[in-house]
């Protein structure tokens, strides 16, 4: 029907605000889910006090701002209007996103529940009022009661450990008393207060990457871990676990129950367990998305964007249709460490890998004539790769042989 003469044309209905998503942490493991956002229409700010950070070329709103300074995050996020905030693989990030969280009323954890998180021996004592199994945990702060932790933790081998640190710094496990005080030095470069000693625990490594919505478990991925010689944390993660179903399904129900203990009730979370003897035993956990590729490798193995999920939910948006679980690719991620210290320069890493099948990413962390700078007390991260393979073990092999290919191509030059 043509309008009246005369009338006026209807209007048009305004388009929708953006909205405007904080990313707290400009490095290298903040840049997918600082192009996530803008793939998804928010404008970006990102907030780190390194200039070069690498995430600032994703971002609209690029702040220069330390991380650990919350009340300045807070002024510039409301002075921005921010309706989300998020971080992604970065512990020390994790209470700013909770601060300015509260400040503006956004979905977060709690501050409460991302310090038990964090303080491992808080953490230990939530898990216990929960009568759920944790290594047994002891604050020492001299090498007397070092010893006598060592027998109340039921002796060697056990695990000396920071009462707050991650990816494995400050961390030994310790196989005589010879060693306990180079392992509590090693830890206490970290808080110098004191240190922790714990229960060694063996059984079956795994990582699950979790996912809360409204305080329910939305996705729980369990991972199985891959470990280097002298590196504590895992150095990879593969996809499909090799656990049968019915002990994932148990470890999805611990999963809920552990979470419900220390309080976490939004986004992601990454769980370091062990399944020993038939019980899900926890290490530690983070109210965070997880690092050394595990968005990757879930997006890769189970085309769920986690980076997706964490950016409409912190805006209020249902995240669940981005967890869906597809198809299985079985799949890979592998951080490339090397324990060394100085100058690096490669002799054309990516020309011995170009020829394999199943790479899906490889990122260096290092660049030829410049000094080693993502470290792990004495190892240095050289970069990550994602492969897939017809089986995860055929693809966590894959993964080794890049590693190598990776670091012979290293050479390191003392400074």
């Amino acid at each position: 029907m043509l309008p009246r003469m005369g009338a006026r044309p209807p209007l048009s209905e305004p388009p929708a605000p953006r909205p405007v998503i904080l990313i707290v942490g400009g490095g290298p493991f903040q840049v997918d889910i600082a192009r996530t956002a803008r793939s998804l229409g928010a404008v970006v700010a990102v907030a780190d006090r390194d200039p070069a950070a690498a995430a600032f070329g994703h971002a609209d709103h690029p702040l220069a701002i330390d991380i650990v300074d919350h009340p300045a995050l807070i002024d510039a996020a409301r002075r921005l209007g921010v309706s989300g905030v998020v971080s992604a693989a970065s512990d020390v990030a994790v209470p700013a996103v909770a601060a300015v969280g509260e400040a503006l009323g956004l979905r977060v954890s709690s501050k409460e529940a991302v310090t038990r998180c964090r303080d491992k021996l808080e953490m230990y004592a939530a898990v216990q009022r929960a009568g759920l199994a944790m290594p047994r945990t002891v604050w020492v702060e001299d090498d007397a009661q070092a010893r006598a932790a060592a027998r109340e933790v039921g002796g060697f081998p056990l695990v000396v450990k920071p009462r707050s640190a991650a990816g494995g710094r400050g961390v030994s496990v310790v196989r005589d008393r010879h060693g306990l005080r180079r392992a509590m030095e090693r830890a206490r470069a970290y808080d110098p207060r004191g240190c922790l000693v714990q229960t060694f625990v063996g059984g079956h490594a795994i990582g699950v990457e979790a996912f809360f919505w409204d305080g329910v478990l939305a996705l729980a991925v369990v991972m199985d871990d891959q470990f280097e010689d002298g590196f504590v944390s895992p150095v990879g993660h593969a996809l499909p676990s090799e656990l049968p179903e019915a002990v994932q399904a148990q470890v999805r129900d611990d999963v809920v129950a552990y979470a419900r203990a220390l309080g976490v009730t939004e986004g992601p979370a990454n769980f370091d367990l062990r399944v020993e003897r038939g019980r899900t035993v926890l290490l530690e956990v983070n109210a965070r998305l997880g690092g050394n590729s595990i968005t990757d490798l879930v997006r890769s193995a189970y085309g769920v964007d986690l980076s997706a999920a964490t950016v409409r939910a912190a805006i209020g948006q249902d995240p669940r249709p981005e967890l869906a679980l597809g198809p299985v690719h079985p799949t890979a991620s592998r951080l490339l460490v090397v324990k060394a210290e100085g100058v690096a320069h490669l002799d054309d890493p990516f020309g011995r890998i170009a020829d394999r099948e199943g790479i899906v990413a490889v990122e260096l962390a290092v660049r030829d004539g410049e000094p080693m700078a993502l470290r792990v007390d004495e190892h240095a991260i050289v970069g990550r790769c994602v492969v897939r393979g017809p089986t995860a073990a055929a693809a966590v092999e894959k993964a080794s042989e890049v590693r190598a290919a990776v670091t012979d191509a290293l050479r390191v030059i003392p400074r």
